[in-house]
């Protein structure tokens, strides 16, 4: 674990909720108390306890109580539907909401992991974070849709950070992919991209809809679900698909 915080270099550190202790709102408490973190080649790890019970000892006071704590209250009006799968709609301001929430919780579920799939995310990648408090131009964001796990059979939190070598646009990349009940969230992150250039945004199916950065409001849920036996293709992708254009 880290001796200093993961986004500022603070100290004393504090323990932290990977998912708040108030989603228990929107979770089943009595059932699918596991989730998995899948792993190259499409197996996995099983981990046998509550979702909201992992804690990990890796940011400062200061991150924790403040800008941290803000991307909470940010998403805390709107989040409990997502993952039940209840009607909303998330306007821009929303959407950017859900991004950097998804990313925080990305980073913080690194430290769940082991060392080789944490080192995926770069420390330079947890320092914009803290400055900007939300996704980079480098990074596109997705929100998809399944049904909610009908029971134990299915994880009601499963979540991955794949890494990438070099793509097509040359430098590393890594997509996060992170499912609480019905709500999918993915970050892409890209190589740096050039000035004057930005990600071309994801194509909108009927199953997902770009997130990141916010394009026209998303209506919950959407029309279409994501069969639970694609999760690892859409997680584990062979390549990451990403082009450029101009900004």
């Amino acid at each position: 674990m880290a001796k200093v915080c993961v986004f500022c270099g603070g100290t004393p550190l504090t323990k932290e909720h990977v998912l708040p202790r108030w989603l228990k709102v929107a979770l089943d408490p009595s059932v699918r108390r596991f989730r998995y973190i899948r792993l190259s080649g499409g197996g996995f790890q099983r981990h046998d306890a509550p979702p909201l019970n992992d804690q990990v000892k890796v940011v400062c006071s200061g991150c924790n109580s403040g800008w941290m704590n803000q991307l909470e209250e940010g998403v805390r009006h709107f989040l409990p539907a997502l993952i039940q799968g209840k009607p909303c709609v998330l306007d821009a301001r929303a959407q950017r909401a859900l991004a950097a929430w998804a990313l925080k919780t990305l980073l913080m579920f690194q430290y769940t992991h082991r060392p080789e799939v944490r080192a995926v995310i770069p420390a330079g990648d947890f320092a914009a974070l803290h400055t900007r408090r939300q996704p980079t131009e480098s990074m596109l964001g997705r929100l998809g849709f399944m049904n909610y796990p009908p029971d134990d059979s299915e994880p009601l939190v499963d979540t991955l950070c794949q890494g990438y070598g070099t793509t097509e646009l040359g430098g590393v990349a890594w997509i996060g992919t992170l499912k609480i009940g019905c709500m999918v969230v993915q970050i892409i992150r890209a190589p740096d991209v050039a000035d004057g250039y930005k990600l071309t945004p994801f194509e909108a199916l009927p199953s997902l809809r770009p997130m990141w950065p916010p394009e026209g409001p998303i209506k919950w849920p959407l029309v279409a679900a994501i069969p639970p036996e694609l999760m690892t293709a859409l997680a584990l992708p062979e390549s990451l698909d990403l082009n450029t254009m101009p900004g």
